[in-house]
């Protein structure tokens, strides 16, 4: 608190007070936000009071603000003139520091010695009558696009605030900041930040996150620049173990600066990856969410396996990803062909690419997926090189690395857990755990996609519930025939569709056991 310095704004403060205000209501309302541009604006209308206005400065930086302008109240033929404020910033990894209390502090007393008989504001319910202010209901000011709500305040400060009465009108520019087009051009001058549309705004008390690690029981949530160690809000004992945060969710939460921050609730998702836990069959591992992108990361020596690539391609697909193969280490191939041309037959939906990040071979064809705003997920065995692809991405040591047993090429564990990582231009990498078996449960309809030409095929057969075997006008068995479907690709299709099939049916009896237990000793807590 001793570092902060209330003081008016100068021209040199403009872009970072811009850039603070845009950080401090982004993704707040809705996508995105556009109060950083009504900055800009509001201080070149007439209405704006330079002299009433602050900023915060907390060891040199811009920390918070204050924007005070002239409105009016109309009652018919009468016109007065009030005071408001708005917006009212402060740099959201600075939250909890009283930066806005101090901004008031140090405001209202000029404002109220500057002769304005009152403020009246749209803001915050739940902060702003720890300050003085009252629901303008008490005063019989009414907005004209609401008329009253807990969020529509005003202060006396001298008085006749008590003879004011009528509709309440802000300066015009107020009304000039609404256009999509001017406020996407104006955002392009500042970092970018991902714009999300999601059904917890408006956020009041809580703010909005993203699960960056989970490692057992704990989790860390990525907010802005910060990781705050965090843990669950009791109902979500309750839930069913896929409503848990994953690494990839965006979560509401309950900042906390001097311990664990509470999750109160996981937002709705975009994609959501998932596969049988192998230790543990029947029981599901849901490993990552709003996952654009898997890189399935495949090494040119003996960790190549198509049928693996088949299985993280389904799971990609199901969940809601798009998949992509990176066949690392090309150059100690001899063959790089043969294998790009075996991953893409796997299925249309995947795309393929050969890499080698030492020597920087094929690193240019990823860049198609560094767009700001996408997150890439990385999936592969122990030593398949995903942490020198991110290191490659990056630029910079990211990620460890650890060589590879040389008996036979299989990796040592590196990423231990799931981490996300943030890159400076706005594409969001997350890292995961090597797993050299891929089990399949859940996903018939990734298994679908994956292999669409053998579901096609089935769906030409004589007969709707033909087993391929000896049915007459039976379309696999003629394609088999023909070579137009391989034996190799249609047994791994039979053979993933059953394990499928019997790990739903162990999963769906696990979880019943699970949900009577919890409610077992839910009824024995209370007795």
């Amino acid at each position: 608190m001793n570092n902060i310095i209330i003081r008016k704004e100068t021209e040199e403060d403009y872009y970072a007070t811009e850039l603070m205000t845009m950080r401090a209501f982004w993704n707040i309302h809705d996508p995105g936000c556009n109060e950083h541009l009504l900055v800009h604006k509001l201080r070149g209308a007439g209405e704006y009071l330079p002299e009433l206005s602050r900023v915060a400065e907390l060891d040199g930086k811009i920390a918070g603000a204050i924007f005070y302008s002239k409105a009016a109240v109309v009652d018919g033929d009468k016109k007065y003139e009030v005071l408001t404020f708005g917006p009212l910033a402060v740099e959201p990894t600075c939250f909890s520091m009283g930066i806005g209390s101090l901004l008031l502090k140090e405001t209202l007393p000029l404002a109220k010695k500057a002769g304005y008989k009152g403020i009246v504001i749209c803001g915050e319910p739940e902060y702003y009558p720890k300050h003085g202010f009252v629901t303008c209901d008490h005063f019989d000011i009414h907005h004209p696009a609401f008329g009253n709500a807990d969020a529509f305040m005003a202060l006396p400060l001298n008085e006749g605030f008590e003879e004011i009465h009528g509709y309440f009108y802000e300066a015009p520019v107020f009304e000039t900041c609404e256009d999509e087009k001017e406020t996407e051009e104006f955002t392009k001058g500042f970092p970018y930040y991902k714009p999300l549309k999601l059904s917890c705004q408006w956020l009041h008390v809580e703010k909005l996150g993203r699960i960056c690690e989970v490692n057992k029981n704990g989790y860390k949530i990525r907010f802005w620049e910060q990781e705050l160690p965090a843990k669950l809000k009791g109902h979500f004992y309750e839930e069913d173990a896929e409503k848990l945060p994953v690494v990839g969710d965006y979560v509401t939460f309950l900042y906390n600066r001097h311990g664990d921050s509470v999750i109160l609730s996981v937002c709705e998702r975009k994609s959501f990856l998932q596969r049988p836990d192998q230790a543990k069959t029947g029981v599901m591992q849901y490993m990552a969410a709003n996952v654009d992108y898997l890189f399935i990361v495949t090494s040119l020596n003996e960790d190549y396996n198509y049928n693996r690539i088949a299985r993280y391609a389904s799971i990609a697909v199901q969940g809601g990803a798009v998949p992509v193969v990176i066949l690392t280490k090309s150059d100690l191939c001899a063959n790089v062909g043969r294998y790009v041309r075996e991953a893409e037959q796997i299925s249309d939906n995947v795309r393929v690419h050969a890499i080698s990040a030492l020597c920087g071979i094929g690193l240019d064809e990823l860049k198609e997926y560094m767009t700001p705003g996408t997150t890439i997920c990385l999936m592969g065995s122990s030593g398949a090189g995903k942490s020198t692809l991110i290191n490659s991405i990056t630029g910079e040591e990211t990620m460890k690395t650890s060589a590879i047993r040389e008996d036979d090429d299989k990796g040592r564990h590196t990423t231990t857990y799931r981490k996300l990582i943030e890159l400076p231009g706005g594409v969001t990498i997350i890292d995961t755990p090597g797993m050299r078996e891929v089990g399949m449960a859940n996903v018939q309809d990734g298994i679908d996609e994956t292999f669409s030409d053998i579901v096609e095929l089935e769906a030409r057969c004589r007969f709707g519930n033909c087993r391929h075997e000896t049915e007459p006008g039976c379309a696999v068995k003629a394609a088999l025939a023909s070579g137009e479907l391989s034996a190799e690709r249609y047994e791994l299709y039979k053979r993933l569709g059953r394990e499928n099939t019997n790990n739903h049916a162990m999963k769906k009896e696990i979880s019943k056991w699970a949900k009577a237990y919890k409610k077992s000793n839910k009824r024995n807590m209370w007795e």
